[in-house]
Formats: C-alpha cells, sequence, structure tokens
C-alpha cells in the first residue's frame, strides 16, 4: 500500500465517518440518543478494551514479523561477505569460483529476485546462485589443515546465509489471518457506530466521528503495511544486497591478476 492509498484512506474514512455523524444529528434529537448513554457508555468502555487489546497483540506480532525479515537480510548479507572474503584470502585463487558465485547471487537478488518479491514471489534464479555457492565452496581444493578449516568457515558461513535467505522468503508470504482481520474490522466499525449515535450536540459530534475513525483507521493501515514487509510504502529496501554485491565485486577485481 502506497502513501497516497493510505492517506486516501484514513480520508474517507474520517469523511464517512463525519457524514454520518451529521446525518444521525439530523435524524435523531440529542436528548433520543443520550437516553441509552448509561447502558451505551458501559458496553463501549468494554468493546475499547477488547479492540485496543487485540490491535496491541495484532502490531506486536506484526513487527516482530517485519523486524525478522530486517534481521535476515542482515544476516544473510553478512554471512555471504564473510564468506567472500575468507575465499578470497587462500591462496591460488582457490576460492575465486566461490567469489565468482557470491557475486552472482546477490546481483540476481537485487536486479531478479527483489522486485519479485513485491510480488510474494522467490525467484528460483537466486535459489540456484545459493545452491551454487555451496557446491563451489565444498569443492575448494585445500591443501593442508589451515585450509581445510578456512574452507569449513566458508561452508558454515554459506550455510548460514542459506538459512537467513530461508527465513527473508517466508517472510514473504506470512501475514496475519484473514479472520483476525474481519474481527479486528468488525469492532473497530461497531466502536465507530456508538461515536456517530453519542448523544453529543454539533459540530463537535462531527469533529469527534471524523477524528476517532481516522484514528482507528490509520492504526490497521499502519498494521497492513508492515503486514507484508517487501511491498508498499514501508517495503525492505535491497541496500544491504547492493553494498554486498560491490563489496564482493571489490574482491573480484583485487583477485584479477
Amino acid at each position: 500500500m502506497s502513501y497516497l492509498a493510505a492517506v486516501l484512506l484514513v480520508l474517507a474514512a474520517a469523511l464517512a465517518a463525519g457524514a454520518a455523524s451529521w446525518l444521525s444529528g439530523r435524524v435523531l434529537s440529542v436528548e433520543a440518543r443520550r437516553r441509552r448513554h448509561e447502558v451505551a457508555f458501559t458496553v463501549f468502555g468494554q468493546l475499547g478494551l477488547m479492540i485496543s487489546v487485540l490491535l496491541a497483540f495484532v502490531f506486536s506480532e506484526v513487527w516482530d514479523e517485519y523486524r525478522t525479515a530486517a534481521a535476515s537480510i542482515d544476516g544473510e548479507c553478512g554471512a555471504l561477505h564473510g564468506a567472500a572474503m575468507l575465499a578470497a584470502a587462500l591462496p591460488n585463487d582457490a576460492g575465486a569460483p566461490v567469489v565468482r558465485a557470491i557475486g552472482d547471487y546477490t546481483r540476481t537478488v537485487v536486479t531478479v529476485e527483489w522486485p519479485m518479491m513485491a510480488k510474494r514471489r522467490v525467484s528460483p534464479q537466486a535459489s540456484e546462485g545459493i545452491r551454487r555457492a555451496l557446491t563451489e565452496a565444498a569443492r575448494i581444493n585445500v591443501a593442508g589443515p589451515a585450509q581445510a578449516a578456512t574452507q569449513g568457515q566458508i561452508l558454515s558461513l554459506l550455510a548460514q546465509a542459506h538459512a537467513e535467505r530461508e527465513t527473508r522468503t517466508f517472510q514473504l508470504t506470512q501475514a496475519a489471518p484473514a479472520f483476525l482481520w474481519f474481527v479486528v474490522i468488525v469492532l473497530s466499525l461497531i466502536l465507530i457506530l456508538f461515536i456517530v449515535l453519542a448523544g453529543i450536540e454539533n459540530p463537535a459530534h462531527l469533529i469527534l466521528g471524523a477524528g476517532y475513525a481516522a484514528s482507528i483507521v490509520l492504526v490497521l493501515v499502519l498494521v497492513r503495511m508492515l503486514d507484508y514487509p517487501f511491498e508498499g510504502a514501508l517495503a525492505l529496501g535491497d541496500s544491504d544486497f547492493v553494498k554486498t554485491f560491490g563489496e564482493v565485486g571489490s574482491l573480484i577485481k583485487g583477485a584479477a591478476p
């Protein structure tokens, strides 16, 4: 969801609630609406508490998933860069195929997979790229225990990068359940209806209805924007992979004769 769509949605909710408040003020007198205040306040308080707890829970879960996706990007790029540096340090260019494979993989992620992730899809080409990097690392011809230990570290870092990649791609389609959204939206509409039917005179009634609806919808829009971390205005960027691609490219150039 773009910022423009989010703003328009909040404004539409505010205008709709304001219009409903104005209409209820024209159809029902203030005295008629105030007769039910004692019961309405009790119900409104209970429903308000329910929606507050539910929204806090949903936001916490969505924010945790968003941060997990961000951490997986950082972990994957760090592991890839570390593996490339160790491979480039091997004598006689023994690790050059690994460095090139990592460079190809990071380029594929930036140019091919990242745009696909905005559509909740994974690139088979990128999946093959990380597999090829692991294969090249396993095929390094080592001479002596020191190089064997370095090869083991490279494989460990690439395995870590693969695990972080799995976490990153897993977050593509993970979202709050549709039924949970249904419950939150229904409760929000009921609370807004209570405000619309409150026994308050205009223009305070209109302002309160519009402001309350805008506040509720703003929170729901924020949760929706965080729910899918790789699409919309709050989508996580590929800057870490771009940086890693540049660093690995420097290692490739440094190893070239």
